[in-house]
């Protein structure tokens, strides 16, 4: 089946989607935490929820913030090719550690391209900003989550 592009007439679409996926973050990593007897890894979980929760928090900010068609330009139609590193990882509560550490990663990285792609398409330097920012924690987000099962999983192996 081929993915339908993401099409978005106007900034605050474009907003509206990203804020949908920090609070789908945010879900999946409470969710792996009220699961999760790894102590350490409950509070990390919180932890990265939380700084989702920030993002969401600075992106509902920027939503507010900007007029309709500010960035972009008035009636373009702004197709941001996310189907080209869009995986679909399905979250299950009862999945094992390393399956959850690899659906981090995974989205973690859609995140961080995610943000890069905006940023390339916006023209004020705050906006670019804010969202080399938030790429900038995605990435720190994956790199953890890599790090972890480099040295939780392949170790075991």
């Amino acid at each position: 089946m081929e993915k339908q592009p993401f099409q978005f007439e106007n900034m605050n679409k474009v907003i509206d989607f990203a804020i949908e996926r920090e609070r789908e973050s945010q879900e999946i990593y409470l969710g792996y935490y009220k699961t999760t007897d790894r102590i350490g890894f409950r509070q990390l979980l919180l932890s990265i929820a939380e700084m989702e929760k920030e993002h969401e928090k600075k992106l509902t900010m920027l939503k507010q913030g900007i007029a309709q068609n500010r960035v972009f330009s008035s009636g373009k139609i702004i197709d941001l090719k996310l189907s080209d590193f869009l995986v679909n990882v399905e979250y299950s509560p009862d999945m094992d550690y390393g399956d959850f550490l690899i659906l981090i990663i995974k989205k973690e990285n859609e995140s961080e391209e995610f943000y890069k792609r905006l940023e390339s398409l916006v023209e004020e330097q705050e906006v670019k900003q804010l969202f080399r920012s938030l790429a900038d924690e995605e990435r720190k987000h994956k790199a953890w989550a890599q790090d972890r099962y480099d040295l939780e999983i392949l170790k075991e192996n």
